[in-house]
């Protein structure tokens, strides 16, 4: 029996295009800053983090641990350096960093069905932590289940998210990462997950496009026949070349860049403007 799979941003134009963590590269990454200069500059999609707080407040957030953000931030400071999942979100706030943790209800609020996004749910955990359910809850309180896809290293994660709700796809994240576990950066997950879309590090896609025909999971039913968004692809030139190479879409540190160069080269402007709104959400 074949599979299902659901389609991914069906009503969005190819290729997609995400700003990972917003425009990091100009402002700190999962700030409502990075976000808002990706969606000022018309990029269509944004890529995020989310945590799950010991006070179950869900915040967009890259690590576990706040260290390396507080020292980009005052780094003449001793980093408090907390631990997202065992720390409240009063206790957050208190740091340095804290007004540039936004919650995720916070930034569905400003940006509406203006974006799309990835939401990657940050799980190390086998169990089922309340992380997903929460996902799905506030995506649901938005009305955004259609502006949605969740992904995640952690195959159980996807799988306790499918769970809570069935009807916004999932996709598997890999890499050659000593922090993933062995036998899970081949894209093994995404046979435990059910993966909707395949989403391997930028340099894993490039080796396996280099053969024909094109099929990343050749163990995984069906795998050639699902979207690939790679990440994270950082030169124009070579998002290009993924793009003809057949991949969804694009995330990237650089998406207000590459959004120039597809419109230059590639595509009509008009196929990667956002939903038409005047302006963020008050």
């Amino acid at each position: 029996m074949k599979i299902r799979h659901l389609p991914v941003l069906p009503k969005f134009p190819r290729p997609l295009l995400f700003a990972h963590r917003g425009l990091n590269r100009k402002y700190l990454e999962n700030s409502m800053s990075s976000f808002e200069a990706a969606f000022h500059a018309g990029v269509p999609g944004i890529e995020l983090d989310v945590h799950l707080t010991a006070d179950e407040k869900l915040v967009v957030f890259h690590d576990d641990t706040t260290g390396r953000i507080e020292l980009k931030i005052q780094p003449e400071e001793p980093a408090r350096n907390l631990c997202l999942e065992v720390s409240s979100l009063a206790e957050l706030r208190s740091l340095s960093i804290g007004t540039h943790i936004p919650l995720l209800d916070e930034l569905f609020e400003c940006f509406g069905d203006s974006l799309y996004y990835d939401i990657e749910l940050k799980s190390r955990s086998k169990a089922d932590t309340g992380l997903a359910s929460k996902v799905a809850a506030a995506i649901c309180s938005h009305n955004l289940e259609s502006n949605c896809i969740i992904s995640s290293f952690n195959p159980f994660a996807l799988c306790h998210f499918r769970k809570a709700k069935s009807t916004i796809p999932v996709g598997i994240i890999w890499s050659n990462s000593n922090e993933l576990y062995w036998f899970l950066r081949h894209g093994e997950g995404a046979l435990i997950s059910k993966s909707d879309f395949l989403k391997p590090e930028s340099s894993l896609f490039a080796n396996m496009a280099s053969r024909s025909p094109l099929h990343l999971l050749p163990w995984f039913s069906g795998s050639q026949e699902k979207p690939i968004i790679p990440w994270t692809v950082n030169e124009p030139e070579k998002a290009c070349d993924f793009i003809d190479q057949g991949v969804a879409g694009i995330i990237s540190d650089i998406a207000d860049e590459i959004l120039i160069r597809f419109r230059a080269e590639r595509e009509p402007a008009a196929a990667f403007d956002p939903p038409q709104k005047l302006s963020l959400k008050a």
